[in-house]
């Protein structure tokens, strides 16, 4: 078998189907493992009715433990020659498979492909392409490394290394990337988009708080501080990552006050870590601006930066995605 794909289910009745489908229907050596992550809605009755369609998939039921549990039950399960990821609510290209088959070498450790990123409604999809040969700075600069679903992994390679998804709620996908990477794999990258990535019309961008973040984002950050020959690669993206830790203060569901909110971005600012990110200049107008805001560690001033990008993400997501990078 060449090919195990491994989907982590939580209440994703709606949309499970679908991502079920541009597996099954687009190619046959393959299993489709489904780990139903302790779903609370009718998402069980769904996987039984794909199953009796469908007898290339695997199942497993676990108590709810997050996405990084699931994968990692999945992993264990998998027997194919190589391991590929779908989120439940995003789907492959019809000729993902069959493009992957023939890109696949026995020598080739990872396969790094590139993603389309929909959201759903809208009109300002963004495609991220990996048509160049790989370098950990530039595939990280282009976000190509954050996820782990535009990717296939030689299973015997992930098994020698002991590699699996650390258990947080944030960061995991980048971490085992950075772990896959830390091994030196033989890295093998086409252009072509294959995988999309669907982010629905009702959903802010801004993240729901994660109290943890910032620790996961430091240790993203040492991680590919060590990978990146330049150390302004890690800390660019340092520095979008503690923007994000910032912004998500004012997600819907934070209940900090403001006071809270302040003492959660005075620790940031003052970090060790972040300032030394800080004293590698920018090479955009709009990421120095960041920069120096952030330099001045002035908790109020920083309060009202990240209040203003939430607001601008939330009420102006067309002008936000035009001046992000």
């Amino acid at each position: 078998m060449l090919l195990s794909v491994i989907i982590p289910a939580y209440n994703c009745k709606d949309t499970l189907s679908a991502a079920v489908f541009s597996v099954a229907e687009n190619f046959k050596d393959t299993e489709i493992i489904i780990i139903d992550d302790g779903s609370a809605d009718e998402t069980p009755s769904v996987i039984d009715d794909l199953k009796s369609i469908y007898s290339c998939i695997v199942t497993k039921r676990i108590q709810n433990s997050g996405p990084a549990k699931a994968r990692n039950e999945g992993l264990k399960l998998a027997q194919g020659a190589f391991v590929m990821f779908i989120d439940s609510d995003d789907t492959f290209e019809k000729n993902t498979f069959k493009t992957v088959s023939e890109a696949l070498t026995p020598d080739t450790d990872l396969l790094i492909f590139g993603f389309r990123q929909n959201f759903l409604g809208r009109a300002e999809d963004k495609i991220y392409s990996s048509g160049s040969p790989f370098t950990t700075d530039e595939y990280y600069k282009n976000n190509l490394l954050n996820q782990v679903w535009n990717k296939a992994y030689k299973r015997e390679f992930i098994l020698r290394n002991n590699i699996f998804f650390r258990d947080y709620r944030y960061g995991e996908d980048r971490i085992f990337n950075a772990e896959v990477l830390r091994h030196s794999p033989v890295v093998k990258a086409i252009p072509d988009v294959l995988y999309n990535y669907n982010i629905d019309k009702s959903v802010s961008l801004i993240s729901g708080y994660i109290p943890e973040k910032f620790d996961a984002c430091k240790e993203i950050n040492r991680y590919f501080s060590q990978l990146c020959e330049d150390k302004s690669t890690a800390d660019y993206m340092f520095l979008k990552n503690i923007v994000s830790c910032m912004t998500v203060l004012f997600a819907d569901n934070c209940k900090l006050s403001v006071k809270e909110k302040k003492a959660v971005i005075k620790r940031i600012i003052s970090d060790e870590d972040v300032k030394n990110a800080m004293e590698s200049k920018q090479d955009s107008t709009a990421n120095e601006i960041i920069r120096k805001i952030i330099k001045t560690e002035n908790v109020n001033i920083n309060y009202l930066f990240a209040f203003s990008v939430a607001f601008i993400q939330k009420h102006f997501l067309p002008v936000f995605l035009k001046f992000r990078k």
